[in-house]
């Protein structure tokens, strides 16, 4: 699995932000209606459904999990509040 491929399908601020909507969703077209409203740049249902199962899969894949977090608490171009957050997110799934 390709951990950056996905996290980039998905989107870092993305991931982050929708974190726990992604990992508790059992309704993949509500959640995707979801993120195409609350998205400017998101123009497709199906492109959602796509980063629903990028992100699905980095999720539960706990090695690429970890990678993920680490990519975006690297990030140079990220917030303060969204790195913290990640920050928090592997505090919790990964314990440290």
């Amino acid at each position: 699995m390709d951990t950056e491929r996905l996290l980039n399908s998905v989107g870092k601020e993305i991931f982050i932000n929708y974190f726990y909507d992604f990992k508790n969703c059992s309704d993949k077209n509500s959640l995707a209606q979801i993120l195409l409203n609350e998205n400017p740049k998101a123009t497709k249902l199906g492109g959602q459904i796509t980063r629903i199962s990028c992100a699905t899969r980095i999720i539960n894949d706990k090695n690429a999990l970890e990678q993920a977090l680490e990519m975006i608490i690297n990030s140079k171009r990220l917030s303060v509040l969204v790195i913290t957050k990640a920050r928090d997110i592997r505090l919790k799934e990964i314990g440290r």
